[in-house]
């Protein structure tokens, strides 16, 4: 591909009006509003299939019923990281999300379920939050490539219909975006993609659109932006090529540090690391069998923390000074016969039509494949971390005391999550930090332009969804795929605004 001297090609292989990048949920709805302004509008996904990292999602979408409190929540929630007119933005759609949902659902076989969700933090706005989700609907058995959680894959799916069927927007797959082009007059003008081995040259006449996810699978972004080491991650697609290509161009970064994610599993023998699992009908009754312990057989945390698959991870992060380790890098649970009877321990959520793995319903594959270790007395398990056995036993009688008085745990763990740790015989699993999406990338405005180091707009660049996230401090559950289905909107509908360039 010949370019000129001005850095534009000498020819371009595709024209379109609105390009975007990435075919998970912000990609999809992005696409959508574009097309629904009327514009010409191309997707390109680097994945052989769609879904992205959205795909493995619960599939719950959080919603707004008061803008005020919406956005007085949020702010709480960023603690002031984030732009209050970007969170108004965000909170506005919020309340908007519901009949957007249902207009997609329209012409499919899916319906909607409430979802009572309210703030997951006790923070002032909360009890003007609420949520729905697509109902589960019997026969429907998601996508052969996207394994584990199906509330995301139900979801996918009405969007994959509005984008493919209703619309039929062109979606270009195993077409990975290598860098944007830019033109001194006119802004990010296309950009350059990879099919079959070759480069192409996309032109697009109004607007590109970044909404391909964070950098969960960089471990060279991952060492410069987490402080935990290792941290590992359930999906292999995102790679930070988005947030790269927006430095490329003087894109300025935020909330690098922030990740969604917990403690779970990863063993050499599978690629990618597992959730683990809780179960029950309301979140302050979801047993948890276990205790985590860190390398002295000392508990360290609260296991099941508020958001447990958002916050989970951090009290892993500790790093001791003077000792020069991270001493819960890895922890272990720590768990019995009853706690192993109770379901699965893992959970695995796979995009990859080439991997595969069912967790037992009973858990004992996995201590035959000894991903689980088991013992008959709790000086056994001790033995295998190695720690003092006099510490490890003193960290479970505390542990059951609490759980016999139902008082106060000093981690603060609820009573209706607690199970006592005394019928042999003892399980130990090692686990690590588990990032299920990250949240930092390029600034972006309420208008979702991505805004360079001097805090103006790059003309013609928009960003959406987790590639560069509002979410700068805490998150808000269901978050990501309502900021996904918000950012989406607002992105595709300014970029389909602009006036076509070169014409």
């Amino acid at each position: 591909m010949n370019n000129h001297e001005n850095g534009l090609p000498a020819r371009w292989d595709i024209e379109t009006d609105v390009l975007v990048v990435g075919f998970g949920f912000a990609g999809g709805v992005a696409a959508v509003a574009a097309a629904d302004s009327g514009a010409q509008v191309t997707i390109v996904e680097k994945m052989p299939n769609p879904g992205g990292i959205s795909i493995l999602a619960g599939g719950g979408i959080a919603t707004a019923v008061d803008e005020d409190k919406a956005f007085e929540y949020l702010q709480h929630t960023n603690a002031g990281r984030t732009p209050d007119d970007v969170l108004r933005a965000l909170a506005r759609g919020m309340t908007e999300m519901k009949d957007f949902v249902k207009d997609l659902v329209k012409e499919t076989p899916f319906e909607l379920e409430e979802q009572r969700n309210g703030g997951t933090y006790p923070f002032p706005g909360g009890e003007g939050l609420d949520g729905f989700k697509i109902a589960p609907m019997e026969g429907y058995q998601g996508f052969e490539w996207a394994k584990g959680l199906r509330g995301g894959a139900r979801l996918f799916k009405v969007l994959l219909d509005n984008v493919e069927v209703r619309r039929n927007i062109s979606v270009r797959l195993a077409t990975p975006a290598r860098r944007l082009i830019r033109d001194p007059d006119h802004g990010i003008v296309g950009l350059v993609a990879e099919q079959q081995g070759r480069e192409v040259a996309i032109k697009a006449r109004q607007g590109v659109i970044l909404a391909c996810g964070g950098f969960e699978n960089n471990d060279e972004m991952k060492r410069n932006y987490f402080e935990a080491m290792p941290v590992y991650t359930l999906f292999t697609g995102n790679t930070g090529d988005g947030i790269t290509m927006a430095q490329d161009v003087g894109a300025s970064m935020w909330h690098m540090w922030h990740f969604h994610g917990s403690y779970g599993f990863k063993y050499p023998e599978f690629p990618l690391a597992f959730r683990h699992c809780f179960r029950g009908p309301r979140k302050d009754d979801w047993v948890m069998p276990w205790i985590a312990v860190d390398k002295y057989g000392r508990r360290f945390m609260n296991e099941y923390p508020p958001a447990v698959q958002d916050t989970g991870h951090r009290a892993l992060e500790f790093y001791d000074a003077d000792k020069q380790e991270f001493p819960r890098i890895p922890a272990y649970l720590v768990f019995d016969e009853k706690g192993r009877k109770l379901g699965p321990v893992g959970q695995p959520t796979v995009h990859d039509e080439n991997v595969s793995y069912d967790w037992s319903e009973d858990n004992l594959a996995e201590v035959e494949r000894g991903w689980i270790r088991k013992a008959g007395d709790l000086e056994g398990i001790a033995g295998m971390i190695p720690v003092d056995p006099a510490i490890l036993a003193a960290t479970v009688e505390e542990w059951n005391r609490v759980c016999a008085g139902g008082g106060v745990d000093r981690y603060h763990r609820l009573p209706g999550t607690r199970l006592s740790i005394d019928t042999p015989p003892f399980y130990l699993m090692e686990v690590w930090p588990i990032v299920s999406n990250t949240q930092g990338g390029p600034v972006h405005d309420a208008e979702q332009h991505v805004m360079d180091v001097r805090n103006a707009p790059i003309q013609r660049l928009f960003s959406a969804g987790e590639c560069g996230s509002s979410f700068g401090h805490l998150y808000l559950e269901a978050g990501n795929i309502t900021e996904c289905f918000v950012t989406g909107r607002i992105a595709g509908r300014n970029a389909a605004g602009l006036e076509p360039w070169g014409s």
